[in-house]
């Protein structure tokens, strides 16, 4: 039996990897396949032992293989040399297998993860799209594919041409929020999409905290945005310091609650982050020696209108209706482009500004 078989078989048990991690401590993949039937297993508790057992068949295992090729679903082992270097540290409980769509090789890549909340406020938004527009140039930017600050780091990377790798809490065929699936699908034709379940794996409560060893452990740091008492976010960080990776967080209001999370981390130790050239600078990164990733963007009539109109200043969307002649959709349509283009930002409630 192939130890790229057993790894697989490992991974569709559906055990646990921190258990997987222990039992492997004490004997190899080979040793536990060879034990079954006999009384010399490492001390498996029942349940544990009953996963195991549904999946331990010869057969088993070529039916998954081909389920995994007739689907496209490609996966990397712990055995096999393209198994990303960077997760194979006992800190962060490796999975025995990766299952991926995209380019697997953007993980030998310098990486930074990008995380925040789920509920990002426009300040947030705007910060995630300025900040890794730049950033993208030089790192790919990996996240966790959710909606918020995750879901706009992905696009803000894709937007100007950079690299990005999602990191699911599910297996690739449960893909979520709905809302970021054509993302996704993006995703996967251009950067790298990879999670440690197998495809038909729904996620659950204790997945989506799992797979933040993940972000954290493909990446050199973790560039908090906001995130609240209560965000996965702080999970992320939590684990980068474990696994000895840096942690960078972007200072916000005192009095607001997603700035709580990101003010503590720099409290604490973390490094404030006010532009991309801080983290360039902290990387020694040399500007003139990266890739230029920016894409340029091709504006409407109306796109342009509004532009030229907050050039000359902040306005309110009122104001923005009256000055510019167009109808409330149309400029609710070109705004949003403009949003997501990173040219310009809202400055509070109602309020927009051009991007600096």
């Amino acid at each position: 039996m192939l130890l790229s078989d057993l790894y697989l078989w490992l991974s569709y048990s559906h055990v646990a990897t921190s258990k997987i991690n222990r039992i492997m401590d004490k004997m190899s993949p080979t040793e536990l396949w060879d034990s079954f039937g006999k009384d010399t297993r490492y001390s498996l508790d029942e349940k544990t032992l009953g996963m195991l057992k549904r999946t331990h068949s010869a057969e088993f295992i070529e039916r998954a293989k081909y389920y995994l090729d007739v689907n496209h679903v490609k996966y990397v082992t712990r055995a096999d040399p393209a198994y990303p270097h960077a997760l194979a540290q006992r800190e962060v409980d490796p999975p025995p297998v990766l299952y991926y769509k995209g380019d697997l090789e953007l993980t030998r890549e310098k990486c930074l993860a990008v995380v925040g909340t789920r509920r990002a406020t426009p300040y947030g938004k705007y910060v995630t799209r300025r900040l890794v527009g730049e950033l993208a140039g030089q790192f790919a930017i990996v996240s966790g594919l959710a909606a918020g600050i995750d879901g706009f780091a992905h696009a803000a990377a894709l937007d100007c041409g950079g690299k990005t790798v999602a990191v699911l809490g599910s297996g690739l065929f449960h893909a979520s929020p709905a809302s970021n699936l054509k993302m996704f699908d993006e995703i996967c034709e251009k950067g790298l999409a990879l999670t440690e379940y197998p495809p038909d794996t729904h996620a659950t409560e204790y997945t989506f905290p799992q797979r933040n060893r993940i972000i954290s452990g493909l990446s050199k740091g973790v560039l908090v945005i906001e995130a609240d008492k209560g965000s996965g976010a702080l999970i992320t960080a939590d684990c980068a310091l474990e696994q000895g990776r840096d942690v960078f967080a972007v200072p916000g209001d005192i009095d607001k609650p997603m700035s709580f999370g990101t003010n503590r981390l720099i409290k604490s130790g973390g490094t404030a982050v006010t532009c991309a050239r801080d983290i360039f600078e902290y990387y020694s990164v040399n500007l003139q020696d990266g890739r230029k990733r920016q894409k340029h963007v091709t504006l409407d009539f109306s796109e342009q209108r509004l532009l030229d109109i907050l050039t000359a200043g902040e306005k309110t969307f009122d104001a923005l209706v009256e000055t510019c002649g167009m109808t409330v959709s149309e400029v609710n349509t070109a705004l949003s482009s403009l949003l997501i283009y990173g040219l310009i930002h809202q400055k509070s409630k109602n309020l927009y500004c051009v991007s600096l």
